[in-house]
């Protein structure tokens, strides 16, 4: 519901404009609202007047936030400036009106007390709750409509939830400003706190760079979103943020010692010594498919399958708790024989002899981050103890790894986007190419990994 309402009271008296004080100001203002007469009993003018006012208002509680040290005593302050903006405007506005419209119409007549909104606007909560239905309604994945809500939920908690047509420039510059000096994890370590207490907070580590570009990315895309749908005209979130040059070269893909050291001995006394299977076959599917760590960790025992003589892994999201990052990634790819070597299937039989439904039963399931979350936490703690952890290495550096081998030995590289569950960026391709038979994939590409 809009922050900006009309308020009439009984017939032939004037309407009021009503302004909610946001709830970050309410305490330091001393009040949740407050009322102005507008001196006007035509709906129409009312609206415009009310508008006006609306914006003033926002614009008022905004000098407010950025200046916290002049909040006392000034709610009086607050209302004598939208008075001298009414003042200027009420003249205007009268002289362009047309003398019969001096009364509200018997079809306008509100009953008594009734609340109006000022216009058919739209705040920032609504227009989140519509984007969010969309892109569910296009079968977006679960993490990436969380990460979706999350910011929307922070950039409410800084600007407020306003009318979406009210917000300016500066809002874009006050909701990079206050990112920047926020501190991480505010979800779990002070989810008590609000911003302005947040923002309070000395010598804690803040939002890395590519946090507040993920956080600006997605409010820019929601106002992108918005304009295609006609609730505005603007993105003022746009372009706020200045990219960080890159100084560095970050190298993703293992080196072949590194990756001796991942698949060494260390791996079994970390896994199958101490009864943890699933972190000795997700690092080792991963090393040799390529594979996304929740694509590993999401299957079933059913998704290891033979066809056409061939050991095979089904990637796919044919089940409420799975999902697949793209449409490509729904896909099937050849075992490679090193994992049967192993004794991948002898694992999958006794899955299936103790009657798991998944491959990996040990993993739950996170709301926002899928099965992979426990794999992700403890390699990562197992490079440091290799001591090969740096930047830019992690679980997904094994799809790297994968690619950079397959491209170095020259495999066709539609055999490569196939095994990696990527599009192949062509109508050609995509749509008349089809899958490749699972015999050629398996020589001419998933062994030589």
């Amino acid at each position: 519901m809009s922050h900006t309402y009309l308020v009439f009271r009984q017939t032939g008296s004037s309407y009021s404009f009503r302004s909610i004080v946001p709830k970050d100001l309410q305490s330091l203002l001393g009040t949740k609202e407050f009322q102005l007469s507008l001196r006007c009993g035509i709906l129409k003018q009312a609206k415009l007047l009310s508008s006006h006012l609306y914006n003033l208002s926002q614009r008022l509680y905004n000098q407010l936030r950025d200046d916290s040290g002049h909040l006392r005593n000034t709610i009086d302050q607050i209302k004598e400036k939208l008075r001298s903006e009414l003042v200027q405007l009420n003249p205007a506005i009268t002289r362009n009106s047309k003398p019969e419209e001096t009364k509200p119409s018997n079809n306008q007549k509100p009953t008594e007390n009734s609340i109006i909104p000022a216009s058919s606007a739209i705040s920032l909560s609504q227009l989140s709750s519509k984007f969010i239905t969309a892109k569910n309604e296009a079968g977006y994945p679960s993490k990436t409509i969380n990460g979706y809500n999350d910011t929307h939920k922070l950039a409410i908690s800084v600007l407020g939830d306003v009318d979406i047509n009210s917000l300016t420039h500066h809002h874009g510059r006050r909701l990079v400003s206050v990112l920047k000096k926020l501190p991480i994890n505010r979800g779990k370590s002070y989810s008590n706190l609000s911003i302005q207490q947040l923002l309070q907070l000395e010598n804690e580590p803040t939002l890395s760079h590519k946090t507040i570009l993920k956080h600006t990315e997605r409010i820019s895309a929601l106002f992108n979103w918005a304009i295609n749908q006609g609730y505005t005209s603007e993105n003022v979130f746009r372009g706020k943020l200045e990219p960080i040059r890159k100084t560095e070269k970050v190298e993703k893909h293992f080196t072949d010692q590194e990756l001796n050291l991942v698949l060494g001995d260390k791996l079994k006394a970390e896994s199958l010594v101490i009864n943890k299977p699933e972190r000795y076959w997700t690092t080792l599917i991963s090393a040799y498919s390529g594979a996304r760590l929740n694509e590993i960790c999401q299957l079933n025992v059913s998704d290891i399958q033979k066809i056409d003589g061939i050991w095979t892994i089904n990637l796919n999201a044919d089940s409420g708790d799975k999902s697949i990052k793209t449409e490509a990634g729904n896909r099937i790819i050849p075992l490679h024989p090193k994992l049967l070597d192993l004794g991948l299937l002898d694992y999958m039989k006794q899955m299936e002899n103790r009657n798991h439904h998944k491959l990996f039963p040990s993993l739950k399931k996170m709301k926002s981050t899928g099965y992979g979350t426990m794999i992700s936490r403890w390699f990562r703690k197992y490079l440091i103890r290799l001591g090969i952890k740096k930047k830019g290495k992690n679980f997904h550096s094994f799809r790297h790894t994968v690619v950079n081998k397959l491209i170095t030995k020259k495999v066709y590289e539609p055999f490569i986007k196939e095994l990696i569950g990527h599009s192949h960026g062509s109508i050609t391709m995509d749509v008349y190419g089809g899958k490749k038979p699972l015999d050629i994939l398996l020589k001419e590409c998933v062994i030589k990994i």
